[in-house]
């Protein structure tokens, strides 16, 4: 199909079919998603154009349409819920909240590295853990996230916690020692 011909049939299809594809989209996202709707849409635009493009014929345009829209906006829907955000350290909420209990004194560069520290020596599961609990998940979306029981959540989020309350502990002892230390 020639290009001029391809924009025609394209303009076209979305012009007339452009309620049935929203609908769809709102009905998989909802209100909770609302903002996906725009990036949704184009989406499917763009299937609809690769559709085009490879010369298939479309048989039933408004059920062909519908059933993109539907499958590409319930993609996205499950895609974001299940995703991760990937923080970079220096972006990491974790690093900027309040100590944990224990660790007081500690200046906030002290307990960015001792929580930087203890993130490299946590397995991967428990980081990841750690690191979403701290991003301000609950103990049920960490679970889902990632496919555990909410008590595996809950345990691993607890271990990791009193993991970094314990080296705050020791980091503050330390410092404890090297006052006490300069002072005799």
């Amino acid at each position: 199909m020639a290009k001029s011909k391809q924009r025609e049939r394209f303009e076209a299809l979305v012009r007339g079919h452009a309620r049935v594809m929203s609908a769809a989209i709102r009905r998989v996202c909802g209100r909770r998603h609302r903002s996906l709707v725009p990036d949704v849409q184009q989406e499917v635009y763009l299937a609809l154009w690769k559709r085009l493009e490879s010369g298939k014929e479309i048989a039933y345009p408004t059920s062909y349409l519908y059933r993109v829209a539907l499958t590409t906006a319930l993609a996205v829907v499950r895609r974001l819920e299940t995703e991760v955000p990937m923080l970079a350290e220096d972006d990491d909420p974790a690093l900027g909240q309040e100590p944990p209990a224990g660790a007081g004194e500690l200046p906030r560069a002290e307990r960015r590295a001792v929580l930087r520290q203890v993130l490299e020596r946590l397995e991967p599961a428990e980081a990841r853990a750690l690191r979403a609990y701290l991003a301000g998940f609950s103990h049920t979306e960490v679970a889902r996230l990632y496919g555990w029981s909410e008590s595996v959540a809950r345990h691993r989020i607890y271990r990791t916690l009193e993991r970094l309350r314990t080296e705050a502990r020791g980091t503050r002892g330390d410092e404890d020692e090297k006052r006490t230390a300069s002072r005799g």
